[in-house]
């Protein structure tokens, strides 16, 4: 690369690098600060009284708890299913995979207020699904589907399954199909192809679309509420409450660096995790 082209390319970072710096770090520690500042005086002072507060909350422990395992079900459930999408999708025949592939992100392009309202109708009690077991005489009486922690993670599923798939998809493409017909011309079923080759060989690399899911929903609000019914109570209705409602600020940054922290620990602990199988293969087929 010539000097000319070198300071060129120096000249264009500068603007990312200031709309970085002004739109997205500034806010985050500004944020930060925030949670350990209180207010003495007409100054601010270092204080760590809003996470003590938080600490000593029976209700934020189990907010945190519900998060962490909405979190975790979700993210797993949605790499099962969009696992086995975007098996579908790839190695169906072109046709079959697009239209697997559009009816599965059509999902997308509909807002989560309008997801998590069909749901509620589905899963309500005049809704079909109650209709449908008791019309086949599997209840006698309507079942209570919404606002419970199942129906929360139903609506998550629903919205982070696409999402999971698109991100698979190159992950099962990257494995050529070689490996599946030699199994299959030894006289493995395609089910144990799938089961003894194909996942095996392609789990690890799935594993951080996963992860995603799981810190994308950590933070989900509107599909709580909204399927939840108050009755899950989950860290970011805590989080909104205590800065839209009581405008304590402080204690909501607070709340929100708790769920960084949580959910980074669970990052961190499943890229180890990942990495240490990945290192334990590679000795066993050298």
């Amino acid at each position: 690369m010539s000097s000319s082209s070198s300071s060129l390319y120096r000249l264009g970072i500068i603007p990312l690098a200031l709309f970085f710096i002004v739109f997205f770090a500034y806010p985050v520690l500004h944020f930060l600060w925030g949670s350990v500042a209180v207010d003495a005086g007409g100054f601010s002072s270092f204080s760590l009284r809003n996470f003590t507060d938080a600490l000593r909350s029976a209700s934020v422990w189990r907010s945190l708890s519900t998060t962490l395992l909405l979190s975790i079900l979700t993210g797993v459930v949605s790499l099962l299913l969009g696992y086995l999408l975007a098996f579908q999708v790839v190695r169906r025949p072109p046709i079959m995979g697009k239209i697997i592939f559009v009816a599965a992100i059509a999902s997308l392009f509909t807002s989560t207020i309008a997801r998590a309202l069909g749901w509620r109708v589905l899963l309500g009690f005049e809704g079909p699904i109650n209709k449908m077991l008791i019309g086949l005489g599997i209840v006698s009486e309507p079942l209570q589907l919404i606002n419970n922690f199942t129906a929360v993670a139903i609506g998550m599923i629903h919205i982070q399954v696409p999402v999971v798939m698109v991100g698979l998809i190159p992950v099962i493409e990257a494995l050529p199909q070689d490996y599946e017909r030699a199994a299959i011309g030894l006289g493995a079923s395609r089910w144990k192809t799938f089961l003894t080759v194909h996942l095996p060989m392609t789990w690890i690399n799935a594993v951080p679309v996963g992860l995603i899911a799981i810190m994308a929903t950590a933070a989900y609000f509107t599909t709580p509420v909204l399927l939840g019914g108050g009755r899950v109570n989950v860290i970011a209705i805590q989080i909104q409450q205590a800065s839209q409602v009581l405008f304590d600020f402080g204690y909501a940054a607070a709340l929100s660096v708790m769920l960084v922290v949580m959910i980074s620990a669970v990052a961190i602990f499943i890229l180890l995790l990942t990495h240490w199988r990945r290192g334990v293969r590679a000795r066993g087929s050298s």
